[in-house]
């Protein structure tokens, strides 16, 4: 199922936001990659950059979160799961692969953060419809619901005025693995996903295309075709 698209203006001649498909990629070395595309960004020598990817399975902390999100360093052990400090808001969030994690690296339109949470979020929204999932806000929690239960994650960074870190989907992760921590700060949030909601899962690769037609839809920008590459090529152009 989807919604009627209104066509894209046109946007020939103007800078594109590049868009690279990083496949799975550890998260420390690509906060870092995202620190380098900040910078540059804010210096003017690039438009802007949006990261699709997976994460190994991962932990992270954002400045709200700390031990007291974690639920056991066992469990955490004999499931392969590292805990790392992230640069971003939030508290306490958890990434894994069959998880779409999207990192635009852009100026915020307007300086108005309030409203990018919300596109980003629109962003999503209007995917999951595609998979016949209607997912909604609640009210002063970033992400999204569908009933109870929390389908996608925001958390950014700003520095500035130009956005970091960004989004995460539920597509086919393990959600075993969010027993781990206390999601987002919520000590009762229950997780779902597309393949829990759908009995089945479409292929990332299919979900990270119609992740880059939504945002260049919601955001009114011109991207380039989506790109494959290693972190270690793409740090090469930087």
């Amino acid at each position: 199922m989807s919604a009627t698209r209104s066509p894209l203006p046109d946007f020939s001649g103007e800078p594109l936001i590049q868009v690279f498909d990083l496949g799975l990629v550890p998260y420390l070395e690509t906060q870092r990659l995202q620190g380098r595309l900040r910078r540059e960004v804010a210096g003017g020598r690039r438009p802007g950059a949006l990261l699709l990817l997976e994460h190994p399975p991962v932990i992270t902390l954002g400045s709200r979160g700390g031990p007291g999100d974690l639920r056991g360093d066992s469990a955490m052990t004999a499931e392969h799961v590292t805990v790392v400090r992230s640069e971003r808001g939030g508290a306490a969030t958890l990434h894994a692969p069959g998880q779409l994690v999207s990192y635009p690296i852009m100026p915020i339109p307007g300086r108005d953060l309030r409203r990018f949470v919300c596109r980003l979020e629109e962003v999503l929204i209007r995917l999951l419809t595609e998979w016949g999932i209607e997912a909604r806000r609640h009210p002063g929690k970033p992400g999204l619901y569908v009933s109870s239960d929390k389908i996608a994650s925001v958390g950014l960074r700003c520095e500035r005025w130009v956005s970091s870190h960004g989004t995460s989907l539920n597509v086919s992760v393990d959600l075993a693995l969010f027993e781990l921590i206390v999601s987002c700060g919520e000590r009762e949030l229950q997780q779902t996903s597309v393949a829990a909601l759908t009995e089945t899962a479409p292929p990332m690769e299919r979900v990270k295309q119609a992740y880059a037609e939504r945002f260049a839809e919601v955001f009114q920008v011109g991207l380039t075709p989506l790109c494959s590459a290693s972190l270690e090529s793409f740090q090469d152009e930087l």
